[in-house]
């Protein structure tokens, strides 16, 4: 059943569709285009919120949980190529054939592969801290991937009084530099997430698959110039989960790169700092579509 919730003045539809034999969930609001919003590992679509808000009034944005993420159900593939396959499906299914995809860190990833695997397909692109744009890593992140640590703490998390509760709030403290900015929504719904069974292990699985003793695997930036769609790479500047600089290298190895560093941001800029990224993307889709409906190239800005 279809579930409504106002946020910000825009209705908020709950949506439940099957992909492929995965029951799978996902946010909607508004008409026109679409906009795909692809969320970061092991996390809801409610980490959308001011984003759904803001582009609400001229798109049709769609905020989905990945496969093991959120409310969907798993799916065999945790690494992002097989994530961005899934989301292909998705889109299709929900008759959003040609979208702009935003994605966020694993979500980022999931993104551009989504662009490489169907170039045409996506007319522009916004990655917002994505992964696999360098090695370097937070060294927390690198032992919970590749030591027993990531076991226990899967094991544990559930185990401990309030564990749940507390893994979102260490989320929220170490990625952003304002947690209390964070939309309440996320906070409930991630907690209730991370609660689910195969949850903590689905993120466990996809954190392998993307971080090795080396530090990030699946690195893209020597396929960054095979994208021909315009596309914006925005990063938190307090960013301590990934340095900030990966974004510069990303976008000078882009055809058609524009960057937006976001001051007093964390890793998490969807939530802490909705505003702030919409103030670049909502000129950016503009400009991208012009571009896409034949008019003049903009100018590119850092």
């Amino acid at each position: 059943m279809n579930r409504t919730t106002d946020v910000h003045g825009q209705t908020v539809v709950e949506r439940w569709i099957d992909v492929g034999g995965t029951s799978t969930r996902y946010l909607e609001a508004g008409r026109g285009d679409p906009v795909l919003l692809i969320p970061s590992e092991g996390c809801a679509s409610e980490q959308w919120y001011g984003v759904l808000k803001g582009l609400a009034d001229g798109y049709r944005v769609i905020a989905v949980d990945l496969p093991g993420y959120g409310y969907s159900e798993p799916a065999p593939g945790a690494d992002p190529a097989a994530m961005a396959a899934f989301a292909w499906k998705f889109a299709r299914a929900v008759r959003a054939e040609r979208p702009v995809v935003v994605g966020h860190s694993f979500g980022g990833a999931v993104a551009v592969n989504m662009a490489l695997q169907q170039p045409g397909s996506v007319p522009s692109l916004v990655l917002v801290s994505p992964a696999g744009m360098g090695r370097a890593i937070n060294p927390a992140k690198l032992v919970l991937a590749v030591t027993p640590l990531g076991d226990l703490t899967k094991w544990l998390v559930p185990r401990l009084p309030f564990g749940p509760r507390l893994l979102v709030t260490a989320v929220a403290a170490v990625g952003s530099c304002r947690p209390w900015r964070i939309p309440s929504p996320w906070w409930s719904s991630q907690v209730k997430a991370v609660s689910s069974p195969g949850a903590l292990s689905m993120t466990l699985r996809s954190q392998r698959t993307s971080v090795g003793p080396l530090g990030q695997k699946n690195l893209l930036l020597r396929q960054l110039p095979e994208l021909p769609m315009p596309t914006l790479v925005a990063w938190g500047l307090q960013d301590v989960l990934v340095p900030f600089w990966q974004g510069i290298v990303a976008r000078r190895r882009l055809r058609d790169g524009r960057l937006k560093l976001v001051p007093r941001a964390g890793h998490l800029v969807p939530m802490e700092a909705a505003d702030e990224l919409l103030r670049a993307v909502r000129p950016f889709l503009a400009r991208s579509r012009g571009v896409t409906s034949g008019g003049q190239t903009p100018v590119r800005t850092v």
